[in-house]
């Protein structure tokens, strides 16, 4: 689970435009949606039924009183309480909550795909309470930078969020979150914040420069032959079968051998659909992969190579692969050139969060942010499923 943080730092990022369902099966936004957020936290809205897709599960041993509100219930505290001052500027607790909460659903969602839960890592409260706080600053200062730079929203920007509130259904949303009407408005309007910020304190990187900014995160494609030596749990298969499927590897290299480069790809496709184990109709373009992303037999194997070189049989923990290097797809190149300028502004984003003025409340220092998730996912789910009730069980 070594990965866990860096998927909270992750969600600091301008770059994540990740569709989160924060209750409902129809809250999914997407980059070109006014209600996506660039950093990963969806627009507000309520669940459509009494089990939510994406929703958690709260712990069985917790009865929600929905005599209260919600952020009364889940952390003590009435939506106006101010949880942080940045550089003199209040950050009420709706606002910090809905970020904090989405901070734990993100990884909860995460933890989900290996069979764990938050629930199984109390050591994690700490880091997310501060990813909360981090969420915080990260947005105020936003909107702070887009004042002191003169880019404020447009007044077409602005309606795009109002249209986009309007068509939430912020009425039904609110009682899931505890979300005040100033708060709801702050969370749409993240977007046109961020993107005016990018605007105006980055560029477009010329060739030279996104070439240089490639080679430093090592991005490469790739497409490749597999012949596995474990079996689908990962076991190694015997060793009479191992050494069959090296020597099949052996006889496979020496067909790609001494080609042209015209007939090194046909004939490497047609061996790859015919042999590879690693369901290569899945992937006829192949794999694009930085630094870190695959297992170092197999990126120390690519990296080595040039654009349109084959490898030896490269032997990884999953098997024996041989490897066909590949120029980099337009399209990679146009995301990494947004990526340059997304990476400048995080390293920009970083220098304003250290200099800015930040004061805790109080009651940060007592909150549990684990306990408060699963406070407000069981808050949620009896909500959800009264809602239901009255409504004849209609989502």
């Amino acid at each position: 689970m070594k990965h866990w943080k860096r998927l909270l730092a992750l969600l600091l990022s301008g770059a994540m435009a990740l569709s989160l369902l924060a209750c409902s099966p129809s809250a999914n936004p997407t980059g070109g949606d006014p209600t996506a957020y660039p950093d990963g936290v969806p627009a507000p809205s309520a669940p459509a039924s009494a089990d939510p897709s994406g929703q958690p599960s709260a712990s069985p041993a917790i009865e929600a009183d929905l005599t209260q509100a919600p952020l009364e219930f889940s952390a003590g505290v009435n939506p106006e309480d101010v949880m942080l001052t940045i550089n003199g500027e209040d950050v009420p607790a709706d606002r910090f909550f809905y970020l904090l909460g989405q901070a734990c659903l993100r990884t909860e969602q995460y933890f989900a795909y290996f069979g764990m839960s938050l629930a199984d890592t109390p050591d994690a409260a700490a880091d997310l309470l501060e990813q909360g706080v981090q969420l915080s600053v990260y947005h105020t200062l936003m909107r702070q930078k887009a004042a002191e730079l003169g880019c404020l929203p447009t007044d077409a920007q602005m309606e795009e969020v109002r249209q986009a509130m309007d068509e939430a259904g912020l009425d039904t949303a609110g009682p899931y979150w505890g979300l005040t009407e100033d708060g709801t408005r702050f969370i749409f309007e993240m977007t046109p914040y961020y993107e005016n910020v990018l605007d105006a304190v980055t560029h477009d990187p010329d060739g030279q420069e996104l070439s240089e900014y490639l080679d430093s995160l090592k991005v490469y494609r790739v497409k490749h032959i597999l012949l596995k030596t474990v079996d689908d749990s990962r076991q190694p298969l015997p060793e009479d079968q191992t050494a069959e499927k090296k020597a099949q590897a052996e006889d496979l290299l020496s067909q790609l051998q001494g080609l042209s480069a015209d007939e090194l790809h046909t004939k490497f496709d047609e061996l790859m659909m015919a042999h590879s184990e690693d369901n290569p109709q899945n992937n006829p373009d192949g794999y694009t992969a930085a630094s870190g992303e695959m297992v170092a037999p197999f990126e120390e194997a690519s990296l080595a190579l040039k654009e349109g070189e084959i490898s030896g049989i490269v032997e990884s923990e999953f098997g024996y692969h041989i490897i066909l290097r590949l120029p980099l797809t337009d399209e990679t190149k146009a995301e990494y050139q947004n990526q340059f300028r997304v990476d400048a502004l995080e390293d920009m984003a970083a220098q304003w969060i250290e200099d800015a003025d930040v004061t805790r409340a109080d009651a940060l220092g007592e909150l549990n942010a684990i306990d408060f998730f699963f406070r407000l996912s069981a808050y949620q789910k009896a909500l959800a499923e009264k809602d239901a009730g009255e409504s004849g069980g209609e989502g």
